[in-house]
């Protein structure tokens, strides 16, 4: 026979997953399929803001992150060619939501397993190596997918397609996407510096490239390059790993980036072209709803991803946990609400990337200017509180193409 879940999650991320935990811990059956044999480094967001670990709580998986080795980073440092050594400072980002403390940083793929493992404990079904998912919406979905023992097929009352960008679900459920990149990016998480900050995450921008360096402690951090496009094969093929390393090599940095270019590394090499999707409609169809980075996601840069997908799962869960009713209609306050948040989000990594992601000598005189602009009206720093707070909790004014206009304008 045909098994019937309640629920069929599609991918098993931390939107996935954290859902799985939510519904299975609500009493209703869930089915968990993930492509992955089992979890491993895939080089994904590892930052979490603090209205994301707020979200986390609100979902009961925030142990998960804690227990997969999540690490709370308290400052953030500019080290930029606009910025003298004099001006840099430390900035404490442990104030902005009571109760929580600073962002956090961890292994994505060790926290996915364990919060996989939350929800079997839960009562849902996982099923790791799931391939060639297919997914026929309608009031009833049909999912067929294939295991190593052979094909499967579920009919639940409703699928969530929580595959991340690649949105394998929505674009099977005929859900599409307005695509736009500004650069490319590239990411390896790596060990042996010891030498930095344990709590101190840092950005800035030299030359073409713009750094982010996250640490997850005893002498492990993520390490991120922001890049032209032109240069998307600059860190592939042989001796790609080396010139990644060597691309932190920076006068900006003290000691010129020893710390992280003597680092060894300690999982892949990943470069990607970094794109925001913003959905052309609602994100759900008859029978499905999208999550996470599937839904529509703004470009990397921000940092918001993970943030946005327990948003997601939170609100989706509760719609689902507290109504009969999982018609389309149904989740349009999730449609509505996420609409406006990816729009703000959207809007502020376009304004982080103009700022940061762009080179040469005309970008570094911006860069420079909006930090004096910056030092004497804080209200200019409003875009920033994204990284902090959630979108709703952002002034409006901060969304503005008047905002956007004084902030970069390129005459005095």
């Amino acid at each position: 026979m045909v098994e019937q879940p309640d629920v069929v999650i599609v991918g098993g991320g931390i939107a996935g997953a954290s859902a799985a935990c939510k519904l299975a811990a609500g009493g209703l059956s869930v089915v968990l399929l993930e492509k992955q044999d089992a979890y491993k480094d895939l080089v994904r967001g590892e930052w979490l803001a603090p209205w994301g670990i707020r979200e986390a709580r609100r979902l009961g998986v925030d142990e998960c992150f804690w227990a997969g080795g999540g690490w709370e980073i308290r400052e953030w440092m500019t080290w930029d060619e606009a910025v003298t050594e004099d001006e840099v400072e430390a900035v404490d980002m442990t104030g902005f939501i009571p109760g929580i403390g600073g962002p956090m940083s961890f292994p994505h793929h060790a926290v996915c397993e364990l919060m996989s493992e939350q929800a079997v404990q839960s009562g849902a079904r996982l099923e790791m190596a799931a391939s060639k998912i297919d997914v026929t919406p309608g009031p009833r979905p049909v999912v067929s997918y294939r295991t190593p023992d052979g094909p499967r097929e579920l009919r639940p009352r409703i699928v969530l397609g929580a595959t991340g960008r690649g949105c394998t679900v929505g674009r099977q459920a005929g859900i599409t996407m307005r695509n736009s990149m500004h650069h490319w990016g590239g990411g390896m998480m790596v060990e042996g510096m010891d030498a930095w900050p344990p709590d101190v995450q840092a950005m800035g921008t030299e030359g073409d490239r713009m750094f982010m360096v996250f640490p997850q402690g005893y002498g492990r951090a993520r390490l991120y390059l922001n890049f032209p496009t032109v240069n998307k094969h600059r860190y592939r093929g042989p001796g790609g790993v080396a010139r990644f390393l060597a691309a932190f090599e920076l006068e900006c940095l003290p000691d010129r980036g020893k710390a992280v270019t003597e680092a060894i590394p300690a999982g892949p090499l990943s470069v990607w072209p970094s794109v925001s999707s913003v959905p052309e409609g609602p994100p759900m169809t008859e029978g499905v709803v999208l999550i996470g980075d599937e839904a529509g996601n703004a470009d990397t840069v921000l940092g918001t991803g993970l943030s946005c997908a327990l948003r997601d799962s939170r609100t989706v869960c509760d719609i689902l946990l507290g109504s009969a009713d999982w018609s389309p209609p149904a989740f349009a306050p999730y449609a509505e609400e996420r609409a406006f948040r990816i729009e703000r989000l959207d809007f502020g990594a376009s304004i982080i990337s103009r700022l940061h992601v762009e080179f040469g000598p005309a970008a570094v005189e911006r860069r420079r200017r909006v930090r004096k602009l910056m030092a004497k009206n804080f209200a200019a720093q409003v875009t920033g509180l994204l990284n902090m707070v959630a979108p709703e909790e952002v002034p409006e004014f901060g969304f503005s193409e008047f905002f956007a206009e004084r902030l970069f304008r390129e005459t005095a």
